[in-house]
């Protein structure tokens, strides 16, 4: 086996699609003859550690994964963007995969031009990377690759419509307003309560992790978890507000420990999803539950929507989305399949390329 480490592992957050996100690029690099032997936490900026920069020179390939990061030119864009030339210099190969790419400037997108390989979640990345000069290639996001959903299919399904939060708080804050005006909705953060990923299996998880901390052998520290809001908490923010009842029972759902397979199963089950979410796009695809999707911090949701051929599902009016949820063909269910099955053999034939360079 090949040898790789990997920056950016978003699984030491709670969050549902980071862990799902991880556990492939770990899935495919096996299948394609790659170990990854060590990774670097999200937010620990590698060049802190000199152990970890060690591995790094001494690996057989180093792989960053983009995921939500690579946009406006932020400090952790710059740092992950830094590993191209880092290892260019090493005489070792890496990868940036599974990114997106928007409103970076010209010293990331320099630094970027050091990577053997470029892969891009979505084509509105991929317009934006070109623009600046890099050759990118688009892989949808790695989520798609995976079964996580298929025990889940066939549910029986409630009348309940799921709404997540967003990253975009103005959008967001607009469809909960909305969301409380109806009787038949529920509300869902993705973060799971599992301490480790429960997508990882033991045998091929990385030997260790670098955190902000240091080098972390074994057991991983667990993920910080939500704050449980106490029905005291819920009623003290939703007094003397509008939908007083509705918005405490947002304040709880939101707040409530969840488990990998209560997330799933409840997206699953769903009458439909109302997604400010990427990741919760990305679960009602694999699951075949309806979803009308909302904007989010960067164009990743529009960009995948075009790209699948559902574009009219990306409603930022709340009153319009939760009626598309009710509006999807045959058609739509085409292209969607269609779209699934592209990732999957994209992300395989990803990993093989990848596993040549090393």
């Amino acid at each position: 086996m090949k040898t790789a480490v990997l920056i950016n592992d978003t699984s030491t957050k709670a969050h549902l699609g980071c862990r799902v996100v991880v556990s492939q690029i770990v899935r495919l690099a096996t299948s394609a003859g790659i170990r990854v032997a060590a990774s670097s936490s999200v937010h620990a900026d590698w060049r802190e550690h000199e152990n970890l920069v060690a591995a790094m020179r001494a690996a057989d390939i180093v792989i960053v994964n983009g995921e939500g990061t690579l946009h406006d030119a932020t400090r952790q864009a710059k740092a992950l963007a830094a590993v191209g030339p880092f290892c260019r210099d090493a005489g070792v190969p890496s990868v940036l995969i599974n990114s997106v790419y928007e409103r970076n400037d010209s010293e990331v997108a320099a630094a970027c031009r050091a990577f053997n390989r470029i892969y891009v979640r979505e084509s509105l990345s991929a317009y934006e990377a070109r623009q600046a000069g890099l050759n990118v290639e688009v892989v949808p996001d790695l989520t798609l690759s995976s079964d996580v959903m298929d025990a889940f299919r066939g549910a029986p399904t409630a009348s309940t419509i799921v709404v997540t939060d967003n990253a975009n708080r103005d959008i967001g804050r607009r469809a909960l307003e909305a969301a409380l005006t109806r009787d038949d909705v529920s509300f869902l953060h993705l973060d799971t309560s599992e301490p480790n990923n429960p997508f990882m299996e033991n045998a091929q998880s990385p030997e260790f992790v670098f955190t902000r901390t240091g080098r972390v052998t074994g057991a991983r520290p667990p993920p910080p978890q939500r704050r449980q809001s106490s029905a005291l908490r819920a009623l003290r923010k939703s007094l003397f507000k509008r939908h007083m009842l509705r918005r405490m029972k947002m304040i709880r759902q939101f707040s409530e420990p969840l488990s990998s397979t209560q997330i799933l199963s409840l997206i699953a089950s769903s009458r439909g999803v109302l997604a400010g979410r990427f990741h919760a796009a990305c679960m009602s695809m694999l699951s075949g539950t309806p979803f009308a999707a909302m904007s989010s911090n960067t164009s990743k949701m529009k960009g995948m929507l075009i790209d699948a051929g559902i574009a009219r599902f990306l409603i930022d009016d709340p009153s319009v989305a939760f009626r598309l949820i009710d509006d999807w063909k045959e058609a739509d269910r085409i292209a969607l399949r269609g779209y699934i099955q592209k990732a999957r053999r994209d992300s395989k034939a990803m990993f093989d390329d990848i596993a040549s360079l090393a």
